[in-house]
């Protein structure tokens, strides 16, 4: 009883030792591997043919050993292909051949080896390369989340910059083309709006002129002269705030813009994805007219009737330089370009951008006049301005409600 206890006693042995160990113990032959010639011919035979059993074949991949062979034959005499004859051979050629690999495989201990040269492999290369690839596959999963983390933070982020500039446009943001169409059709009633807006500023500039002519003593002073044409005015083209003249031909305010209706969806972000026919792509080729009969034909040389001129074998040019003088073009010439910038002077004043963009400056410089005017009442009294002789009445008169008011006033157009 003692003795049998010994066995079961365990031996410690270096993995890259363990081959070399069943040898010295002469548990396997030395020539062992050069005795599995015909186990690798086999086991390639096997391999390279289709296995009948369905449920097996994807059990037999390389590399085959021991262990999968004895499950793949236990299966297979499992199956109607595990039939034997009278002497106990498989009558099937595939099952027999999967008999012979696990005998050669149990022959002289042969598979003790060969599973230790596998256990050897996994424990210096498998193992070590699986452990590798398991690290990087948990580092590009976890650096996956973050950026997933990232993205939605994103998303999220973006969609509440995208609401609020939807919000500053006028829109909602769920069918952008069509909403941008809606505020391209109220463009003309906000036009109007703001030259209304513009004509009840009639009081904020005349008191500025009259401050400001005042101040620098210059009866002749204007400021803001875009505003005031347009208070006495309204929204005219940009002629007759030139010449003061009316165009003969006046633009048309409401320019037709065709806007291609799309079909607008939503992903599964919440992005907005546009689709929609796209006109046909014009190559521009023009197409040769047809001939008629009486036409010439442009394609064949043209005789111009001159006949070789022989110059001579030399040419002289001369060395002398003619002083041709200067050139008198005339005291009274004058250069005129037709038709530069008929098409902007013909714009409206509101319309034309340079003209719109000095309209906000003089509503801006008024603004700043009347709230820098409102601050010195304020915090200093009109005595020093009524004590000043000559002093409009205007000046003296206005109160700091007036000034409030007038500047509540200005600031509407650009609200």
């Amino acid at each position: 009883m003692a003795q049998n206890k010994e066995f079961l006693i365990p031996i410690d042995i270096k993995d890259v030792k363990l081959v070399d160990w069943l040898v010295d113990r002469s548990i396997v032959n030395r020539l062992w591997n050069e005795e599995c010639s015909e186990l690798r011919d086999l086991l390639k035979q096997v391999l390279e043919e289709e296995c009948p059993l369905v449920d097996i074949r994807d059990e037999i991949v390389s590399p085959i050993h021991y262990h999968n062979s004895v499950k793949i034959l236990k299966t297979l005499e499992d199956s109607p292909f595990g039939s034997k004859n009278l002497i106990g051979q498989f009558t099937h050629e595939y099952t027999a051949k999967w008999a012979r690999i696990v005998k050669l495989f149990e022959k002289n201990s042969t598979f003790l080896a060969d599973s230790a040269k596998h256990i050897i492999q996994n424990v210096k290369y498998d193992i070590p390369l699986y452990k590798k690839q398991i690290a990087r596959a948990t580092q590009i999963k976890q650096d996956s989340i973050k950026k997933q983390a990232d993205c939605s933070n994103n998303i999220n982020k973006y969609q509440i910059k995208y609401r609020e500039k939807c919000t500053d446009i006028g829109i909602v943001g769920d069918h952008v083309r069509s909403e941008l169409k809606t505020l391209v059709g109220d463009i003309p009633d906000k036009m109007l709006d703001i030259t209304a807006d513009i004509g009840l500023l009639s009081s904020a500039l005349s008191y500025y002129q009259v401050f400001t002519r005042f101040l620098i003593n210059n009866p002749d002073l204007e400021v803001c002269p875009l505003l005031f044409f347009v208070q006495q005015h309204g929204n005219v083209t940009v002629s007759q705030w030139e010449t003061g003249v009316l165009p003969s031909q006046e633009s048309d305010s409401e320019s037709s813009v065709e806007i291609i209706e799309p079909i607008e969806t939503h992903d599964n972000n919440g992005c907005i994805v546009v689709s929609g026919e796209t006109s046909p792509i014009d190559m521009d080729v023009a197409i040769e007219p047809e001939k008629s009969k009486d036409s010439p034909d442009l394609d064949s040389d043209i005789d111009f009737g001159i006949d070789t001129i022989d110059f001579g074998a030399d040419i002289d040019f001369g060395d002398e330089i003619i002083d041709c003088g200067e050139i008198d073009f005339g005291e009274d010439m004058e250069i005129s370009v037709l038709g530069a910038g008929e098409d902007q002077k013909n714009e409206l004043l509101l319309d034309n951008t340079a003209m719109r963009n000095k309209i906000i400056d003089e509503l801006y410089e008024l603004t700043a006049f009347l709230s820098s005017r409102a601050d010195e009442l304020t915090r200093h009294s009109e005595t020093i301005l009524s004590e000043i002789p000559n002093c409009p009445p205007e000046i003296q008169t206005t109160q700091l409600d007036s000034i409030e008011k007038m500047r509540i006033q200005v600031e509407h157009p650009l609200n």
